[in-house]
């Protein structure tokens, strides 16, 4: 699954008066009565000789055009949604409206349509092919720091680490497409990745954030496990207790690991995770205290939140839990309640290095998807991404912001 590629641009003269669009007198044929119709037609026509009859998911709501940057034929967002319906009510495709994208809400509700064979056929005899469309180099996307599908995309000054980020996400997501990735045998569709980051010191600099989604990422964990690579049954292998080792490294040159930063006497695990990450993601203790509460509402089952009272009470309060926490891990204190940026920061660190090792396994022949810090790799190949995983390290000269 992907989202509508504006990147794509077929070297196809299209006379869109000589397509037979269908076979019944019934159905409507498209009025692509203005240039912009026309290239928007061609658009979706570029899209579906790319990626058949996957989903592409796009915006349906009135919205700004994308930035060129992320835009360069300059295709109209109302001229391509206008298309898309007529070759709904064509009978040309299937159009679902309103679909959660991303875990963050990055992009609010897409809506998603998937093409009919006769459209695929279409785009084959009008020359609309794989072997003719160049390969997506679009991975990188930076957004205002907004969530629920308001954060506007900003355009970023090209610089040696979003031009090494490209190629990465190129060679890792290239090698992915030529695996046969499988849930319950279904394909997982095409694999490209587009790595987002925020804006939160209004900088324009691409050092907040930077992960990446796709819908498999949102399968509960039972499904995930039922994923076949190749044909063969995965493993998981991933980062004990990820971001909070990734501050180890960067703040003193090593990791914690194998020891558990998490590991608080007289506390759950998860209860030291859940107030660890809010102490590294907001400004003050009072404000984590805060988020801690809301998340405890939203995301703690019945019996956690039963846990973590009894831990309360038997600390004497949340605030008293923050200080054993820091007081645990006195050797990276000075990284909490620094604010959401310097958190995002943190988070940057370690998709870096969750993609560095991705694309260091595709060269050795090991495909592994990625969910966040986790691999998800065929189960004969567990024990050598257990040992790759932390071998692979940020070049300080590329990486410079962080090492």
């Amino acid at each position: 699954m992907s989202r509508l590629n504006l990147f794509l641009d077929a070297p196809v003269e299209l006379d869109h008066e000589a397509i037979s669009f269908n076979d019944s007198l019934l159905a409507p044929v498209p009025k692509l009565g203005t240039k912009k119709q026309r290239q928007a037609l061609h658009c979706i026509l570029s899209n579906v000789g790319r990626y058949g009859r996957q989903p592409l998911f796009f915006h349906m709501r009135n919205q700004a055009n994308p930035p060129p940057q992320y835009n360069p034929h300059g295709y109209g967002h109302k001229p391509l949604v206008a298309v898309i319906e007529q070759l709904r009510d064509n009978g040309l495709l299937q159009l679902q409206r309103g679909t959660s994208w991303g875990p963050d809400d990055d992009d609010g509700k897409l809506s998603s349509f998937m093409p009919d064979l006769k459209l695929v056929q279409l785009c084959d005899q009008l020359g609309y092919s794989k072997q003719s469309l160049a390969q997506q180099d679009h991975f990188i996307e930076l957004r205002t720091k907004e969530k629920d599908g308001k954060g506007k995309l900003l355009s970023f000054e090209t610089s040696a680490y979003s031009e090494h980020i490209n190629q990465l996400m190129a060679e890792y997501c290239g090698f992915l497409n030529q695996q046969r990735l499988e849930c319950d045998g279904e394909s997982l569709g095409h694999i490209h990745l587009i790595r987002t980051y925020k804006d939160w010191d209004k900088s324009g600099r691409l050092i907040h954030g930077g992960r990446a989604w796709l819908p498999f990422m949102s399968f509960k964990p039972a499904k995930r496990e039922r994923i076949k690579i190749n044909g063969e049954a995965v493993a998981s292998v991933d980062y004990p207790a990820s971001v909070p080792n990734v501050i180890y490294l960067h703040l003193t040159g090593k990791r914690l690991y194998p020891e558990d930063p998490y590991e608080v006497e007289g506390l759950g695990r998860r209860s030291v995770k859940a107030v660890m990450n809010m102490m590294l993601n907001n400004g003050s203790q009072h404000y984590a205290v805060g988020a801690m509460e809301k998340y405890r509402k939203k995301e703690l089952t019945e019996p956690e939140n039963e846990q973590l009272d009894k831990e309360i009470k038997a600390f004497g309060s949340l605030e008293r839990i923050m200080d054993a926490v820091a007081e645990r891990n006195a050797p990276i204190s000075e990284s909490f309640y620094q604010g959401k940026a310097k958190g995002q920061y943190y988070a940057w660190i370690e998709s870096n290095l969750v993609f560095e090792v991705a694309r260091f396994l595709a060269t050795v022949d090991v495909p592994a998807l990625t969910v966040h810090d986790e691999f998800i790799v065929p189960q004969s190949m567990e024990e050598a991404v257990r040992e790759y995983r932390y071998t692979v390290a940020l070049d300080e000269q590329t990486y410079g912001q962080a090492y």
